[in-house]
Protein backbone atom coordinates (compact mmCIF):
# COMPACT_ATOMS: atom_id res chain seq x y z
CA UNK A 1 0.00 0.00 0.00
CA UNK A 2 1.14 3.45 -0.88
CA UNK A 3 1.29 6.24 1.65
CA UNK A 4 -0.18 9.56 0.55
CA UNK A 5 1.40 12.70 1.83
CA UNK A 6 -0.41 15.98 1.57
CA UNK A 7 1.96 18.85 0.83
CA UNK A 8 -0.58 21.74 0.61
CA UNK A 9 -3.66 23.30 2.08
CA UNK A 10 -7.15 22.66 1.06
CA UNK A 11 -9.20 25.46 -0.48
CA UNK A 12 -11.32 25.72 2.68
CA UNK A 13 -8.27 26.10 4.92
CA UNK A 14 -6.85 28.76 2.63
CA UNK A 15 -10.12 30.75 2.58
CA UNK A 16 -10.47 30.59 6.38
CA UNK A 17 -6.86 31.75 6.81
CA UNK A 18 -7.34 34.66 4.40
CA UNK A 19 -10.61 35.68 6.12
CA UNK A 20 -8.98 35.65 9.57
CA UNK A 21 -6.00 37.62 8.20
CA UNK A 22 -8.29 40.25 6.61
CA UNK A 23 -10.31 40.56 9.81
CA UNK A 24 -7.14 41.18 11.86
CA UNK A 25 -5.80 43.72 9.33
CA UNK A 26 -9.19 45.50 9.29
CA UNK A 27 -9.27 45.70 13.09
CA UNK A 28 -5.71 47.04 13.27
CA UNK A 29 -6.41 49.62 10.52
CA UNK A 30 -9.63 50.76 12.24
CA UNK A 31 -7.73 51.23 15.48
CA UNK A 32 -5.07 53.19 13.64
CA UNK A 33 -7.67 55.47 12.00
CA UNK A 34 -9.43 56.08 15.33
CA UNK A 35 -6.17 56.95 17.06
CA UNK A 36 -5.23 59.35 14.23
CA UNK A 37 -8.64 61.03 14.41
CA UNK A 38 -8.36 61.40 18.20
CA UNK A 39 -4.83 62.78 17.84
CA UNK A 40 -5.94 65.39 15.29
CA UNK A 41 -8.91 66.41 17.44
CA UNK A 42 -6.78 66.81 20.56
CA UNK A 43 -4.11 68.69 18.59
CA UNK A 44 -6.77 71.09 17.28
CA UNK A 45 -8.27 71.59 20.75
CA UNK A 46 -4.77 72.20 22.12
CA UNK A 47 -4.04 74.78 19.40
CA UNK A 48 -7.29 76.63 20.07
CA UNK A 49 -6.78 76.54 23.84
CA UNK A 50 -3.21 77.80 23.58
CA UNK A 51 -4.27 80.61 21.24
CA UNK A 52 -7.07 81.57 23.63
CA UNK A 53 -4.76 81.52 26.64
CA UNK A 54 -2.30 83.87 24.95
CA UNK A 55 -5.11 86.29 24.05
CA UNK A 56 -6.63 86.21 27.54
CA UNK A 57 -3.24 86.70 29.22
CA UNK A 58 -2.55 89.79 27.12
CA UNK A 59 -6.01 91.28 27.67
CA UNK A 60 -5.82 90.48 31.40
CA UNK A 61 -2.44 92.15 31.81
CA UNK A 62 -3.59 95.35 30.08
CA UNK A 63 -7.05 95.62 31.66
CA UNK A 64 -5.56 94.99 35.10
CA UNK A 65 -3.47 98.16 34.64
CA UNK A 66 -6.23 100.18 32.90
CA UNK A 67 -7.00 103.61 34.32
CA UNK A 68 -10.55 103.76 32.97
CA UNK A 69 -12.87 101.67 30.81
CA UNK A 70 -14.16 103.86 27.96
CA UNK A 71 -16.57 101.31 26.50
CA UNK A 72 -19.95 100.99 28.16
CA UNK A 73 -20.21 97.33 29.10
CA UNK A 74 -23.14 95.63 30.84
CA UNK A 75 -23.03 94.61 34.49
CA UNK A 76 -24.45 91.13 33.81
CA UNK A 77 -23.30 88.67 31.15
CA UNK A 78 -25.09 89.52 27.90
CA UNK A 79 -26.79 86.79 25.90
CA UNK A 80 -24.87 88.01 22.88
CA UNK A 81 -22.14 90.49 22.09
CA UNK A 82 -23.45 94.00 22.80
CA UNK A 83 -20.31 96.14 22.81
CA UNK A 84 -19.23 97.72 19.52
CA UNK A 85 -17.75 95.08 17.22
CA UNK A 86 -17.41 92.77 20.22
CA UNK A 87 -14.67 94.97 21.62
CA UNK A 88 -13.52 97.10 24.49
CA UNK A 89 -11.68 100.43 24.79
CA UNK A 90 -9.81 101.41 27.95
CA UNK A 91 -7.19 103.94 29.00
CA UNK A 92 -3.71 102.45 29.00
CA UNK A 93 -2.22 102.34 32.49
CA UNK A 94 1.23 101.18 31.39
CA UNK A 95 2.29 104.35 29.60
CA UNK A 96 3.40 107.52 31.37
CA UNK A 97 1.61 109.46 28.64
CA UNK A 98 -2.00 110.24 29.54
CA UNK A 99 -5.00 109.52 27.39
CA UNK A 100 -3.72 106.64 25.27
CA UNK A 101 -6.55 104.17 24.79
CA UNK A 102 -6.23 100.49 23.91
CA UNK A 103 -8.93 99.11 21.66
CA UNK A 104 -9.49 95.35 21.35
CA UNK A 105 -12.02 94.27 18.75
CA UNK A 106 -13.00 91.27 16.68
CA UNK A 107 -12.54 91.50 12.93
CA UNK A 108 -13.48 88.45 10.84
CA UNK A 109 -11.98 85.57 12.85
CA UNK A 110 -9.16 87.60 14.41
CA UNK A 111 -8.85 89.64 17.57
CA UNK A 112 -7.17 92.95 16.79
CA UNK A 113 -5.50 95.53 19.05
CA UNK A 114 -4.83 99.18 18.33
CA UNK A 115 -3.94 102.27 20.34
CA UNK A 116 -6.10 105.37 19.98
CA UNK A 117 -5.90 108.97 21.06
CA UNK A 118 -8.80 111.43 21.33
CA UNK A 119 -8.29 115.11 20.55
CA UNK A 120 -10.25 118.24 19.73
CA UNK A 121 -10.43 119.10 16.03
CA UNK A 122 -8.83 122.51 16.65
CA UNK A 123 -5.91 121.08 18.62
CA UNK A 124 -4.51 117.89 17.01
CA UNK A 125 -1.75 116.10 18.87
CA UNK A 126 -3.00 117.20 22.29
CA UNK A 127 -4.85 114.19 23.65
CA UNK A 128 -7.85 114.47 25.93
CA UNK A 129 -10.09 111.97 27.75
CA UNK A 130 -12.49 109.94 25.62
CA UNK A 131 -15.50 111.68 27.17
CA UNK A 132 -14.17 115.25 27.02
CA UNK A 133 -16.61 117.90 25.81
CA UNK A 134 -15.07 119.87 22.94
CA UNK A 135 -15.12 123.65 22.86
CA UNK A 136 -17.69 125.34 20.69
CA UNK A 137 -17.17 124.82 16.92
CA UNK A 138 -14.81 121.86 17.51
CA UNK A 139 -15.42 118.12 17.57
CA UNK A 140 -13.89 115.22 19.44
CA UNK A 141 -11.74 113.29 16.96
CA UNK A 142 -9.93 109.95 17.14
CA UNK A 143 -6.41 109.27 15.93
CA UNK A 144 -4.82 105.85 15.57
CA UNK A 145 -1.52 106.03 17.44
CA UNK A 146 -0.57 102.40 16.93
CA UNK A 147 -1.83 100.53 13.87
CA UNK A 148 -4.13 97.55 14.42
CA UNK A 149 -2.33 94.25 14.94
CA UNK A 150 -3.70 90.75 15.17
CA UNK A 151 -3.25 89.29 18.66
CA UNK A 152 -5.31 86.12 18.21
CA UNK A 153 -6.83 83.94 15.50
CA UNK A 154 -9.86 81.63 15.19
CA UNK A 155 -11.96 83.96 17.39
CA UNK A 156 -15.66 83.35 16.83
CA UNK A 157 -16.91 85.48 19.71
CA UNK A 158 -15.81 87.69 22.58
CA UNK A 159 -17.87 89.30 25.35
CA UNK A 160 -17.04 91.70 28.16
CA UNK A 161 -19.20 92.49 31.20
CA UNK A 162 -18.90 93.73 34.78
CA UNK A 163 -17.67 96.97 36.34
CA UNK A 164 -15.30 96.34 39.26
CA UNK A 165 -14.47 92.87 38.04
CA UNK A 166 -14.30 92.67 34.25
CA UNK A 167 -15.39 89.30 32.87
CA UNK A 168 -14.13 88.15 29.50
CA UNK A 169 -15.62 85.24 27.56
CA UNK A 170 -13.72 84.10 24.49
CA UNK A 171 -14.98 81.55 21.97
CA UNK A 172 -12.56 80.05 19.46
CA UNK A 173 -13.44 77.73 16.60
CA UNK A 174 -11.75 75.89 13.76
CA UNK A 175 -12.93 72.95 11.65
CA UNK A 176 -16.13 72.38 13.65
CA UNK A 177 -14.17 72.32 16.92
CA UNK A 178 -15.14 75.01 19.45
CA UNK A 179 -13.37 75.98 22.66
CA UNK A 180 -14.78 78.50 25.15
CA UNK A 181 -12.51 80.19 27.66
CA UNK A 182 -13.19 82.86 30.23
CA UNK A 183 -11.52 84.89 32.90
CA UNK A 184 -12.24 87.53 35.52
CA UNK A 185 -10.03 90.59 35.79
CA UNK A 186 -9.80 92.84 38.82
CA UNK A 187 -8.62 96.25 37.60
CA UNK A 188 -6.11 97.69 40.02
CA UNK A 189 -6.78 101.28 38.99
CA UNK A 190 -10.51 101.13 38.21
Amino acid sequence: MKKRYSNGFTLTELLVTIAVFLFIIGAVYSGFLLSQKAYRASELASELTQNGRVVLERITREIRQAKEIATEIPEEEPAEVVSPLGGIIFEDGHEDVSYYYIHYYKEDSSLRREVLGYYFSGNPGVYVPWNAIPPESQTLETETLEAPKTVGEYITGIKFWGTKVINVSLVLGKKQKTVELGTKIFGRNL
